[in-house]
């Protein structure tokens, strides 16, 4: 393209434009007519100032006039920015509602995804849900089932410890003759029986009661269980075992073994309560304790009651029957409730027990071991080692231990005294010194040496009475009644060999 005024020829990259003498040439036409309506401007201005001038009401007229002007064009000028605001709220607001139509659209165009979806889900929900349900209940029973079985393992394994370790301990029963009635022993010594204490010697109760303890503690820790009286065994400082009442046991600190000195003493103005265990020693026989110690008899017996206690409780706790519970009889028997509780329940209702079941121990006529004949056992339900304070399944709570209904070993502990008091023998002999048969020997040398002689009225002639006569007569007498007790001959050779002092018969 040339340029329309002098005809050069157009360049884009050097010359896109007029040159500047054609451009001011054609911006003349423009100017001139600006400047003439400037001009004219200019002469009506004169003039309306001229008619201002010369009329003063004119003048405020126009003055007026030229403020309404301003007003109209101040209006004119909020009317066109009000009108822009209300195009630009318009627009906005077209905007908005296209928005809007079009997140409706969408979201119709969602929910009815979601309506297909929902149906093509729907479709056979209930035969799912069925389904579904079926699993999960038999997930739940083959769970249970695992745990069941796992925890009857554990129950069987518990049970066989226990009888392994009694077994170990030399825990057995032993028939006693040809009668019905069965000794146990543990250790190799005989657990006494109530009747039996007084006749025991010190060493006797003291070892027996020693291994029951031993034995008891350790089927409970297998058993996981928690005896209601609190044994405490021989550690460092406490040479014997002890035994707390049901009140004071799992509640106290370190207590010092009875006879020594306290680990912490309480202040005098303390009212700190002192617990006392029982102990299940002695160091004299009871009918000597007894009489020189009531205070020591008191508390042994207490002691042998709450152990008597402990091993019915546990017995009643794994479902072995003790016989009567309301019977003192069973529940003292202490020797057949630890053998069943340990090894004859398991005889009949654990497998590992059935398997390993081997008698131990010599046999004799008189004393052989028995492990089998547990008639009263035989229906007893299996129980062992499922019932235990360690374990959530069958958790032994208080609810169950309260239907025990077992007595209150103090009951019992009086139970123990009465029977024990009962078959103490009657005092038909005491112990003389030899200053006491210095006269009688005396007069009996003197008789002897005059010949003296007694003649009774059937004509029987009797010699000195002495020891050997009243033997020989209690020999016949007891032929005939069989109901006194044996006074053995005292003889020289009895007294030189440790007997203190003569036997004399009292006159009853």
């Amino acid at each position: 393209m040339n340029c329309d005024i002098c005809g050069r020829q157009h360049q884009a990259q050097r010359l896109p434009f007029l040159c500047a003498v054609d451009a001011r040439n054609k911006l003349y036409d423009k100017r001139l007519a600006h400047a003439r309506a400037l001009i004219e401007n200019e002469n009506l201005e004169k003039q309306i100032d001229a008619l201002l001038a010369s009329d003063p009401s004119a003048k405020n007229s126009a003055a007026a006039q030229r403020v309404r002007i301003d007003d109209w064009r101040s209006d004119q000028q909020r009317a066109v920015r009000r009108t822009d605001e209300i195009i630009a709220q318009a627009d906005r607001l077209k905007a908005d509602v296209e928005a809007a139509r079009e997140d409706i659209k969408r979201r119709k165009t969602l929910i009815s995804r979601r309506k297909s979806d929902l149906a093509s889900a729907s479709s056979g929900i209930a035969a799912r849900r069925e389904r579904q349900l079926d699993d999960v209940e038999r997930s739940i029973s083959m769970m249970t089932f695992k745990w069941n079985r796992s925890y009857d393992s554990m129950a069987a394994t518990r049970g066989f410890l226990c009888m392994e370790a009694a077994r170990l301990y030399g825990l057995r029963r032993l028939k006693k003759g040809t009668s019905s009635r069965y000794g146990y022993e543990v250790g190799g010594i005989e657990i006494p029986d109530m009747s039996s204490l007084n006749a025991l010697s010190p060493e006797t109760i003291s070892t027996s009661l020693s291994h029951m303890t031993h034995i008891l503690m350790l089927a409970s820790h297998y058993l996981a269980i928690r005896l209601p009286a609190e044994i405490t065994l021989p550690h460092p400082d406490y040479p014997r075992p002890t035994i707390f009442s049901l009140a004071s046991s799992y509640s106290h600190g370190e207590v010092p073994f009875p006879g020594t000195s306290s680990l912490h003493a309480p202040a005098p103005e303390s009212r700190q309560v002192v617990h006392r265990p029982r102990p299940l020693f002695i160091e004299k026989p009871l009918p000597i304790l007894s009489k020189e110690d009531p205070q020591a008899y008191i508390m042994f017996m207490e002691g042998v009651a709450l152990l008597a206690y402990d091993i019915a409780w546990a017995c009643c706790s794994q479902g072995v029957p003790i016989g009567e519970r309301k019977s003192y009889e069973d529940v003292a028997n202490m020797g057949r409730n630890l053998y069943n509780l340990l090894i004859g329940n398991q005889l009949h209702s654990n497998p590992a027990g059935r398997i390993f079941s081997t008698s131990s121990g010599s046999s004799s006529p008189q004393n052989k071991p028995d492990d089998g004949g547990l008639d009263d056992l035989a229906t007893a339900g299996s129980l062992m080692g499922r019932q235990a304070h360690g374990t959530a399944h069958d958790f032994l709570s208080d609810i169950v231990t309260r239907s025990f209904k077992l007595h209150n070993p103090k009951m019992l502990c009086d139970w123990m005294k009465s029977k024990l008091n009962s078959e103490a023998p009657m005092p038909d002999w005491e112990m003389l010194e030899d200053d006491a048969w210095a006269v009688d020997e005396q007069a009996d040398k003197v008789n002897s040496a005059k010949g003296h002689t007694r003649s009774t009225s059937d004509g029987t002639t009797f010699g000195v009475e002495s020891l050997a006569t009243v033997k020989t007569a209690l020999d016949a007498s007891r032929a005939e009644v069989g109901a006194l007790p044996r006074v053995e001959r005292s003889t020289e050779k009895t007294r030189s060999s440790g007997t203190n002092g003569w036997t004399k018969l009292k006159s009853r």
